[in-house]
């Protein structure tokens, strides 16, 4: 069973870099406060309970001094930090596309309850916004400025040193440091906000990035199915998306043909996937529609070709449902 609320250990990787490198810290003695074993770091895909996490976050920014410290952790985060959904950040189509793999896969980094959003504003931007439906699990304002001073790298990294997004919104005073602030997460950051958001000017968001290889960003998207699958071998939704992934390309994927590679009979894989609150439909729409996205966007192949790819029986039919989708028409999409 998927292991509850739990963070890649990663974070805390970064955490005691800044303590021993920026602030001459010795981060086991910060890690033993928060009953940390230090020696999981140098495991691949090791998770660390998000309880301990946050104590280990409030001690080191204790021990710093700094109000800033989540800014400073931020700081050095890298693409790996994220585990795969790092690699196919940089090698996705868009920041918009980044950020929907992050949406999509977001239980990589963190199995605590978290609502995750991501929506176009009536003001023409894209706002991905976090919140935590268990104030008592909700993180701290260290680990809300790594996450967000993360991500305005990450965006960087994607596109230009000198990026900024339009807004990001805090939950939280400026501690007296707004300059440091702006200077971490740009002039459109927002203090005491409702919760944390990063909000993109459409254009920014849709642009087409230096580094887009649907390829490279579809192989990290499985890698993601797949760590997700070892972290809970019993979720089937998570088996039956890399299923579909694999064998789309080919054509029409019918519900048995599933069932058939699962070793399952078609019932059981229903009534599994209804015990998880999804059905077939759903999650072949979804995948249908991330191909499509990587295929439209790659150039190569005509729009009657990838309706035949994802199994719709015409051009027509494939259009309806992109429309549906993205509200675009794939033409559109395309641009």
């Amino acid at each position: 069973m998927m292991l509850d609320n739990t963070n890649l250990a990663t974070g805390a990787q970064l955490v005691a870099e800044t303590l021993e490198l920026d602030y001459g810290i010795d981060p086991a003695e910060v890690f033993a406060v928060a009953e940390l074993d230090m020696s999981r770091l140098k495991v691949p895909g090791a998770r660390y309970p998000w309880p301990n996490l946050r104590t280990l976050w409030e001690e080191a920014t204790q021990r710093s001094g700094d109000p800033c410290f989540g800014l400073a952790v931020g700081a050095r985060v890298r693409i790996g930090v994220y585990h795969a959904i790092g690699f196919s950040w940089v090698s996705s189509a868009t920041l918009l596309e980044a950020l929907q793999r992050l949406v999509r896969y977001r239980r990589v980094l963190s199995t605590v309850e978290i609502d995750v959003g991501l929506e176009p504003t009536p003001n023409d931007e894209w706002c991905l916004s976090i919140r935590f439906p268990d104030p008592s699990l909700a993180a701290g304002r260290a680990n809300t400025d790594g996450f967000a001073r993360g991500m305005v790298g990450l965006m960087q990294a994607a596109t230009r040193p000198e990026f900024f997004p339009a807004a990001v919104h805090l939950p939280h005073d400026d501690a007296g440091q707004a300059a440091r602030y702006r200077e971490a997460l740009g002039p459109g950051v927002r203090f005491d906000q409702e919760c944390c958001r990063v909000v993109l000017a459409r254009a920014d968001a849709e642009a087409t990035l230096p580094g887009n290889n649907p390829e490279l960003a579809s192989a990290n998207d499985m890698v993601a199915e797949r760590y997700l699958a070892s972290l809970d071998p019993s979720r089937v939704a998570t088996e039956v998306r890399e299923l579909l992934v694999e064998m789309m390309p080919s054509g029409t994927v019918r519900q048995e043909d599933v069932a058939q590679r699962m070793n399952r009979s078609l019932s059981t894989l229903q009534r599994q996937l209804t015990s998880e609150g999804l059905n077939f439909q759903h999650l072949r729409d979804e995948t249908r529609r991330r191909l499509a996205e990587d295929y439209i966007r790659s150039n190569e192949l005509s729009l009657s070709q990838i309706a035949y790819l994802l199994g719709f029986s015409d051009q027509s039919n494939f259009s309806r449902a992109f429309k549906r989708w993205t509200g675009m028409s794939p033409r559109e999409y395309r641009g």
